[in-house]
């Protein structure tokens, strides 16, 4: 216990630092509901509808809807691909735009004692409405690697979690960067044997630009399997 108390605290810290550095703060909530369809033991079907809030829950930031599968090698790797369709607010031009995202991730999985440590690598790709002034480049794309760890707590059914995410963009014609970091500190609540509430605090840091903004986020997530 004393090895996941650190570890949470040390994300924490790092996470706080992070974000003292953000010349603008902003804060909101992010609320979603995932379904999870086994069809084999093998194969996954995945649904989530999610809407997120931002500039102080002031304003809607994005509806999304994501459809995918995942295929699982065995107990230590995993692949998906999916699909979301984003409806975006841009709050500068008072408009909503569609925006259409591809991607794909390869997961790996190993257990050490009463932890789980997982890295995932991850593969977006964006498209905007080039008709809409403002953007550089489109499609957008990213490579995503985050590094998750949950602990086991004896005779508990709850699963805290802490994870860092680095973002990398892949096709920007200025030059490719790093330009984004999220860390999360997050815990499972089993409602069921099939239905789950995933709650978390996340900071949304960004990198390599004028004017910084670190995003605190208040995420709630229904999860069910089917």
């Amino acid at each position: 216990m004393r090895l996941v108390t650190g570890f949470i605290l040390l994300l924490l810290v790092v996470a706080l630092s992070h974000g003292a550095n953000g010349q603008e703060n902003d804060f909101g909530t992010w609320l979603g509901v995932e379904l999870e369809k086994k069809i084999t033991n093998k194969l996954r079907l995945e649904f989530e509808e999610e809407v997120r809030i931002f500039q102080n829950v002031s304003e809607i930031d994005r509806f999304a809807t994501s459809f995918g599968g995942a295929w699982t090698f065995n107990s230590y790797l995993r692949a998906g691909a999916g699909y979301t369709w984003i409806y975006k607010h841009r709050v500068n031009k008072e408009l909503w735009e569609h925006r259409h995202r591809y991607q794909i991730y390869l997961r790996g999985r190993v257990k050490v004692d009463r932890f789980t440590f997982t890295l995932r690598e991850r593969f977006q790709s964006t498209y905007r409405d080039e008709s809409i002034k403002g953007f550089n480049y489109s499609p957008r794309n990213y490579l995503r690697s985050r590094l998750q760890a949950a602990y086991n707590i004896k005779g508990s059914k709850i699963a805290p979690y802490g994870s860092a995410e680095l973002y990398y963009q892949l096709n920007n014609p200025e030059g490719n960067k790093f330009d984004n970091m999220r860390y999360t500190l997050g815990t499972g609540w089993p409602l069921s044997k099939t239905m789950e509430l995933d709650t978390y605090l996340r900071l949304d840091q960004e990198m390599n630009v004028k004017n910084p903004v670190s995003y605190w986020i208040l995420g709630v997530a229904l999860n069910v399997g089917l």
